[in-house]
């Protein structure tokens, strides 16, 4: 599963046992080492007051870094919450660090939202100039770095296929028994089937537009006339659309995109400034709606089988704003 961009590589991780690989290379590198302190932090939610890792010592803590919009970090949520819950009264205490990769993700207000949404209680600090994610030597969402009482790095890990290894090793340093129940069904999932990487729309990233259609920067109109259906992991554009740093902004009164992916699930990341209605078919099959309007993440297929499909979207809001798919 495509992991979101390294920022200090250039580097994307396409597959499991790339992230597997790589994870196990960073926890052997930083296992031992004291933790580095939380730098230059821009607020803290869940909390009345700055917390520290000297604060925290005599407590094992989990280090979670993470972004709301991101497919990968929304997913471990659930095992997050699940073991402050169990392993909270017994010392754990896991720390939230939010590490934007667009630029809304820097709203607190944002943050905030999903926080609530998503019933998150343990501590979660905005990490918006990536300052103690550097000093971590983070690589990628989401990141696992988990600390001993001493506040000692015990564990690290990269990517979603270590839950059951984190889970583990937090018993061990709880003195829990190893024969406990440990893992829940898709904590660790299967992602083999997904033959799609993520896909960026600004002018940030490479474009997966289809070239039939000269993709560009700035405002460009296009039509489905050049070409009628894409490339396998590209998409062609209808109607005016203007391409920016982040986002591919919708500019006339009515655009249509068609992707060509191989997934179950498809996610988008997307906002707009007012609520829009995305008319989406996939396979050429009935329509049905999904409501945009604050810039997050939304889930247009969900449990479609493991293969090539073609999604298209359609929307009648100027302003719409897309920034990547993610699969699942």
């Amino acid at each position: 599963m495509e992991r979101r961009r390294l920022l200090n590589s250039g580097l994307l991780l396409t597959g499991t046992a790339a992230v597997g690989s790589l994870a196990m290379m960073a926890g052997l590198a930083r296992s031992g080492r004291a933790a580095p302190a939380f730098t230059e932090l821009n607020g803290w939610i869940n909390t009345d007051a700055p917390i520290t890792l000297d604060g925290l010592r005599g407590k094992v803590v989990l280090v979670n870094f993470w972004t709301y919009s991101c497919i990968n970090s929304r997913r471990p949520m659930v095992y997050l919450k699940r073991w402050q819950t169990e392993y909270g009264p017994l010392g754990l205490q896991v720390i939230g660090i939010h590490t934007p990769e667009f630029r809304f993700e820097h709203a607190r207000a944002n943050v905030e939202t999903y926080v609530r949404e998503e019933g998150i209680s343990f501590p979660v600090a905005q990490d918006n100039d990536f300052h103690t994610w550097n000093a971590f030597g983070n690589d990628a969402w989401p990141g696992f770095y988990l600390l001993d009482r001493d506040g000692r790095l015990v564990l690290s890990r990269l990517g979603e296929d270590n839950a059951h290894e984190i889970e583990m090793t937090i018993r061990n340093q709880l003195h829990l028994p190893s024969t406990g129940m440990v893992g829940r069904p898709g904590d660790d999932p299967d992602l083999s089937g997904i033959g799609s990487p993520e896909l960026y729309f600004g002018t940030k990233h490479p474009t997966p537009q289809d070239r039939s259609q000269s993709p560009r920067p700035g405002e460009a109109r296009y039509s489905f006339d050049q070409a009628m259906n894409p490339a396998f992991n590209r998409y062609l554009l209808d109607g005016t659309w203007s391409r920016e740093e982040e986002p591919l902004v919708l500019r006339s009164a009515r655009g249509r995109l068609r992707l060509s992916f191989s997934a179950a699930d498809l996610h988008l990341v997307a906002g707009a400034p007012e609520t829009a209605a995305l008319r989406i078919r996939l396979d050429g099959g009935a329509p049905s709606a999904v409501e945009v309007n604050r810039p997050t993440l939304y889930t247009l297929v969900h449990g479609a089988p493991y293969r090539e499909h073609m999604l298209e979207l359609e929307a009648d809001t100027p302003g719409l704003a897309l920034f990547s798919v993610t699969f699942g």
